[in-house]
């Protein structure tokens, strides 16, 4: 594992300021999303809240370089939907759970992946108390290389802190 250099550190201290303070959440999640790219190379990347009516259904992205709301796709075709709505925190590479030989083959890269001109996605699905709250999904596109374990180890910092903000919101929601 490389060693984070200081500018990391300032990245990742300055993103979880701002997740805490930044009163606008859509501006937060934007700025999220802007902050990350500092720090992890990605081509494009969505977050997802979500619903409120039904915690499995995907509401209110915010996209980066992304043309459109593919929600309804992801729920669809996304084989990971189980890992998704497991009540659990957690960030990985969708090459972690299927070899890149199958994951090509699929409905879902078909018609998701390969229009946008993605290969390659990192994941970062939050959640409290056994309840999915969100998903970041940063893309990149074919040619690249997949993420490596320090992105992936730097994303997985910013997990916890994502999640109890969108608790705190899910929270003021209901008041």
């Amino acid at each position: 594992m490389k060693t984070l250099e200081t500018n990391d550190w300032i990245i990742l201290n300055t993103i979880i300021y701002k997740v805490y303070t930044m009163e606008d959440f859509d501006e937060m999640r934007k700025e999220l999303l802007e902050q990350l790219k500092l720090l992890v190379d990605f081509d494009s990347a969505d977050f997802y809240l979500a619903s409120a009516g039904d915690e499995k259904k995907l509401d209110r992205p915010v996209m980066y370089n992304c043309d459109s709301n593919l929600s309804e796709l992801y729920e669809q075709l996304d084989y990971s939907r189980g890992i998704m709505y497991s009540g659990k925190s957690i960030v990985y590479r969708e090459t972690d759970i299927i070899s890149d030989d199958m994951r090509v083959k699929t409905e879902y890269y078909q018609k998701v992946y390969k229009p946008n001109n993605w290969h390659y996605s990192l994941q970062m699905i939050m959640a409290k108390e056994k309840k999915f709250l969100g998903v970041v999904t940063m893309y990149r596109n074919i040619g690249k290389n997949d993420f490596s374990h320090d992105e992936v180890f730097l994303v997985d910092t910013l997990k916890d802190h994502m999640a109890y903000r969108l608790w705190q919101q899910k929270q003021s929601r209901m008041q």
